[in-house]
């Protein structure tokens, strides 16, 4: 069980790095299109890929922070008491599941955002937002796609140590 833990630290930890790696990325690209934009289109994305590119840095930067700890805690835990220590990362798993549905979601309505903003107006400003909009919707399914089967492998790992 608590390799299956450590595995899903890991893993984690990697996606972390991804979505600090995407965040600077995003903040670099508004700025290029800031310095290097040649049209009202171009340099309208700079707060708006900016803005999106420090909430994925944030929220990297986050995972970063907490998990390290959890990888020290957690086998100590596992140590005290086995069963217990499945019971509780069950709870926990159980807890954050809907999140995903809530990603779906939020991404659905930014996706119809983005073209209630592109087929009602052809102000700049707006649509840097709806671009920045799907951006962000696209690459938080993405690292939740990835994120969903881990934590369903984790989860099945802890139900059959729950039943033994």
């Amino acid at each position: 069980m608590i390799q299956h833990t450590i595995n899903w630290i890991k893993g984690e930890l990697f996606e972390a790095k991804l979505i600090v790696a995407f965040g600077i990325i995003t903040i670099m690209a508004g700025f290029l299109f800031w310095k290097t934009g040649t049209t009202p289109n171009a340099k309208a994305l700079f707060i708006p890929l900016l803005v999106a590119g420090a909430i994925y840095s944030a929220i990297g930067g986050g995972m970063l922070y907490s998990n390290p700890k959890r990888m020290m805690e957690l086998p100590q835990i596992y140590q005290k008491d086995k069963v217990e220590f499945a019971k509780l990362e069950k709870k926990r798993v159980d807890d954050f599941q809907y999140g995903y549905k809530v990603s779906k979601i939020v991404a659905t309505v930014f996706f119809l955002a983005t073209l209630l903003i592109f087929w009602s107006t052809r102000n700049p400003t707006w649509m840097g937002i709806g671009i920045a909009l799907t951006y962000f919707a696209l690459a938080g399914l993405v690292v939740d796609y990835f994120s969903q089967e881990r934590a369903d492998i984790y989860y099945k790992a802890i139900l059959i140590e729950i039943r033994k």
